[in-house]
Order: structure tokens, then C-alpha cells, then sequence
């Protein structure tokens, strides 16, 4: 089951009335499917967070239609259940940090007698327990950006959308939100949040899409996409005999440096792994290690192409 869903939606804009529209999004066709952790990268420019936007209703697509569980985007219902964290959200600097989730949880209207607890759970999740009486302008930029995630915990939503939740974090935030981004997903939370670090999809999402100029230019699976930049196999074997040598490279493998008793071997994409491996067990060459080669995920989408995408 698919819980947004983006059809043909286009966004123009023009900085004033005579001037000629600005397309910011071009007949995007995109779905995020239940229960699933969906990347959505691109680089600055794509239409990222004018689409998060039109997903929340904050602005309205030009053509097309944003749809969250089958409801109309613009429409307060399609929001049940729904939470949402903008690229650069806003803290009252005098409030404390439980006066500010206190002020969160009650314009969801959550049971007036379950805020206290509820608000002790979102801050152990984001690991703020003892920061409760500090004031928002007493804290860092990344206390600053748990707070802001603790309140889009509250409630217990089912789907987060999240523009750059890590954003600017330090490697302890980062590993934070990634664990719980992953607790999240299985638990059967909808996650859909925009990003410029790449490292993030690899280690948290199952799904990406990917936007440049406000095209959509890849939607599916993040091992789909990573096998695009599949290289090939790295081997390193010992007692590999003389004359096995010309056999491997009709096999396809490329030969190596060798140090000592062990010798290096690459076999390229186009070449039978399965074929190679059995030939040096019949030979009883000894394996030591073996190593995928692939681009990274960086490569693949921003060194390829003009559109600095794919």
C-alpha cells in the first residue's frame, strides 16, 4: 500500500507578474510505500523541499494531484497521524525543553493526563532526559535538532516526512537518528526524509528517489540503484599454480599484483564468479579474501551525467 503519492504534480513559479514561470517540479510521479524508509536526495535545486511541501499542504501544486492514504494533501484530514519536520524549524528561545514539547503536545491535543509521560518517553528516544529544564536557548544546534525530533515523536505518529532531519549534525546526533530511523522502520513507521549525505541512504533506507531539476531521475530499491555501479570482484588467493594462470583470464579475470605466496585477482562484472570460485576449489587454491568493487552512491549520482544526476 502506497501512503503518499505524488501524480503528474508540477510546481511553477514567477517572481513577479510579468515575468515568465519558473518550473520548480515537472510532472513528478512518485509513491512511498507503508512501513517503508525512503531517501530522497538530489542536489540543491532539485525540487526537494518544494515537493515536502506540497506533500504537507503548505502550498499547493500547479498540476497534478499529492495524496497521504488516499486523501487530498491540502485537505487537514490527509494529516492524522502524520508528522512533519522542516529543513529549518522554529524554538521559542525562553521556552525550556519540556515547556516546548508541552506546547507541541498540546496543540495535537494529546490527553492532558499522558503529556508528562509521553514527553519523558520522546526525550529518552532522542537522549535529552536531562536536558528537561534547560532553556532552548541554552542548547546546542544538535540538542536543538533532537528537541525538534522529539517533538515530531509525540503522539506516536505513523508516518514521518522530515526535510534534512540530519542536517549540519555531529557524528554522535548522526549515528543517533540513523538507529532510530531503523528502531522506527521496524517497528512499521513511514519514513520519507530528504537528505544531501549520502552515507544515510546506504545505511538506513530501503527505498530512494532521487531528483534533479525537478525530475524525477530514480525510484526503487537502494541495492537496484548500487548494483548500477557494480565493478566486479576482488580476490585474494594463495598456492595459485603457474599454468591456472591462463585459464582465470579466459575466464575473464584480470591478474593482479602478487606478494609472496599471494596473488591478486579481479574479476569483472561480466565474469562468472560462481565458474571461478569452483575452479579454484577443484585446484585447491586457497581463498584469503574476497571483496565486492562497486562506485559509491555519491558517484552514481552527482559525477555521471550534466544533470549532475545519474
Amino acid at each position: 500500500m502506497n501512503v503518499i503519492e505524488l501524480r503528474n504534480v508540477s510546481k511553477f513559479y514567477r517572481k513577479d507578474f510579468w515575468a515568465p514561470r519558473v518550473s520548480a517540479v515537472t510532472e513528478l510521479t512518485i509513491s512511498v510505500k507503508k512501513g517503508v524508509i525512503t531517501g530522497f536526495v538530489g542536489p540543491n535545486g532539485a525540487g526537494k523541499t518544494t515537493t515536502i511541501k506540497m506533500i504537507m499542504g503548505l502550498i499547493k501544486p500547479s498540476e497534478g494531484k499529492v495524496t497521504i492514504c488516499g486523501k487530498d494533501a491540502f485537505l487537514p484530514a490527509s494529516r492524522n497521524g502524520v508528522a512533519y519536520l522542516c529543513e529549518q524549524p522554529y524554538l521559542y528561545a525562553h521556552l525550556t525543553v519540556f515547556e516546548t514539547l508541552k506546547f507541541a503536545a498540546d496543540l495535537l491535543a494529546l490527553p492532558p493526563k499522558s503529556i508528562a509521560d509521553e514527553i519523558k518517553r520522546v526525550l529518552s528516544i532522542v537522549e535529552l532526559s536531562e536536558k528537561s529544564n534547560m532553556k532552548v536557548k541554552e542548547l546546542s544546534k544538535g540538542m536543538q535538532q533532537r528537541l525538534t525530533m522529539a517533538s515530531a515523536l509525540l503522539g506516536d505518529p505513523q508516518i514521518l516526512i522530515l526535510d534534512e532531519p540530519m542536517s549540519g549534525m555531529d557524528p554522535p546526533g548522526r549515528r543517533l537518528f540513523r538507529q532510530l530511523f531503523n528502531d522506527l522502520g521496524n517497528k512499521g513507521k513511514t519514513i520519507f526524509f530528504s537528505t544531501h549525505v549520502l552515507d544515510d541512504i546506504e545505511s538506513v533506507c530501503d527505498e530512494v528517489i532521487v531528483l534533479s531539476k525537478g525530475k524525477l531521475v530514480f525510484s526503487g530499491e537502494v541495492k537496484t540503484l548500487l548494483g548500477r555501479g557494480f565493478l566486479g570482484t576482488e580476490m585474494v588467493v594463495s598456492e595459485l599454480k603457474e599454468q591456472d594462470i591462463p585459464i582465470l583470464m579466459q575466464y575473464g579475470c584480470v591478474m593482479g599484483d602478487s606478494d609472496g605466496d599471494q596473488q591478486h585477482l579481479f574479476l569483472p562484472a561480466t565474469c562468472n564468479l560462481l565458474k571461478v570460485q569452483n575452479f579454484l576449489f577443484e585446484k585447491q587454491t586457497v581463498l584469503l579474501s574476497i571483496n565486492r568493487r562497486a562506485k559509491s552512491m555519491e558517484e552514481l549520482l552527482y559525477h555521471n551525467s550534466d544533470a549532475g544526476v545519474l
